[in-house]
């Protein structure tokens, strides 16, 4: 890792061709290699953690495709129009199945995508 002191590169991040990632830390940019994700193993849980992710943002897209279901959204959270709607979406459908069985989430979000 290096820390970039050269002040076109200072607010530099991201990726670069998949071989150098720029970093800040608070006031410092840091280079350093991209990092080697391939033998990654990811737990029963964090699978379905991404799973229920997967669906909440599904379940997100669907209520933004019109205007009226962004509309009818917002009122129902009562969200300001400050706040992220997107977001707030995601949120609902986490705490709203959280308690059932990924398979059963599943279902009851085809159920209203079709329905």
């Amino acid at each position: 890792m290096a820390i970039i002191h050269n002040p076109f590169l200072q607010n530099a991040s991201g990726s670069v061709g998949k071989m150098l990632v720029y970093k800040k830390y608070y006031d410092k940019t840091v280079v350093s290699k991209m990092p080697d994700m391939s033998k990654r193993v990811l737990s029963e849980k964090q699978v379905e953690s991404n799973e229920r992710m997967r669906l909440a943002n599904v379940f997100a897209k669907y209520i933004y495709r019109t205007e009226e279901g962004k509309l009818k959204a917002r009122i129902r959270l009562k969200l300001p129009a400050h706040k992220s709607l997107f977001h707030a979406l995601v949120k609902e459908h986490l705490d709203m199945n959280r308690h059932l069985p990924l398979q059963q989430v599943e279902e009851k979000l085809m159920k209203e995508c079709n329905g």
